[in-house]
């Protein structure tokens, strides 16, 4: 049932099972997930306002309840259903269909944070990583690592406690704030700000970022228009051959002066 469910949620939300293989040799890919704690957690969260949302729902539904039997709430006769005797019948109805609602939506739910988690996909290749995540709201990054000039691990209190930390890869232009900022009263997603969330191999894949950006800077595979402008071509050869022209007459122009 959850297969089925999960396959259904993927349809409605048109979610591709899985990225495709960011710039580089396929074989050097690396995948790596978020960790079991982290799940845990995403559980843990969910199960804190699934109850919360209950609780108030039942608060609710009893203060309603009481109104209606005391007499306390408008009675406009002209505006019941002629199916209703009394507002207690019309708050009874609304009350199973609140709860039908509320147990429909428990396993939609549970589905989408278990999509949410399973397919988080973090790829590293020997030129590029690509981060994607969420399943209503699909986000996905592609970052070239010789553009890379910052990467940091961050560790709150409940992370280090289940062995969980986030990779922050960060390229110029990247603030030092967190991952969106303030732009007109919206909220802007930082465009040069990537974070692994919730794994828990953190140095593991800072230490394979950090090789793997400096061979591919020593291999020249920035981005093509800085590699471009460091790449010598037919302008840079002209100019050159101007600058060295202009010497060679500065040098014949100081000759004469001399004799």
């Amino acid at each position: 049932m959850t297969e089925g469910l999960s396959r259904f949620v993927l349809r409605v939300f048109m979610v591709p099972p899985e990225p495709h293989l960011p710039a580089g040799a396929p074989e050097s890919a690396r995948v790596f997930r978020a960790g079991k704690n982290y799940w845990r957690l995403k559980v843990l969260g969910w199960t804190v306002r699934q109850a919360l949302t209950l609780v108030g729902f039942v608060v609710a539904m009893v203060m309603l309840s009481q109104a209606a039997e005391s007499g306390r709430l408008p009675m406009n006769k002209g505006q019941i259903p002629a199916g209703f005797l009394s507002w207690l019948a019309f708050v009874r109805v609304f009350e199973i269909i609140a709860w039908a609602f509320w147990v429909v939506q428990l396993p939609v739910t549970f589905a989408v944070l278990r999509l949410d988690y399973t397919l988080r996909w973090y790829i590293v290749t020997d030129r590029a990583a690509r981060l994607r995540e969420g399943i209503v709201t699909l986000k996905e990054m592609t970052l070239t690592l010789a553009n890379v000039q910052d990467i940091r691990l961050r560790q709150g209190p409940l992370q280090r406690l289940l062995g969980l930390a986030d990779v922050e890869l960060r390229t110029a232009g990247g603030s030092e704030g967190t991952a969106a900022s303030a732009e007109g009263g919206h909220m802007v997603e930082n465009l040069h700000l990537a974070r692994f969330r919730g794994v828990d191999n953190a140095e593991e894949i800072r230490d394979l970022v950090i090789d793997r950006m400096k061979k591919a800077r020593g291999a020249g595979l920035g981005d093509p228009d800085d590699v471009a402008a460091a790449e010598p071509g037919p302008a840079g050869e002209g100019l050159e051959a101007a600058a060295r022209a202009l010497a060679a007459e500065s040098a014949r122009l100081r000759s004469v002066l001399e004799t």
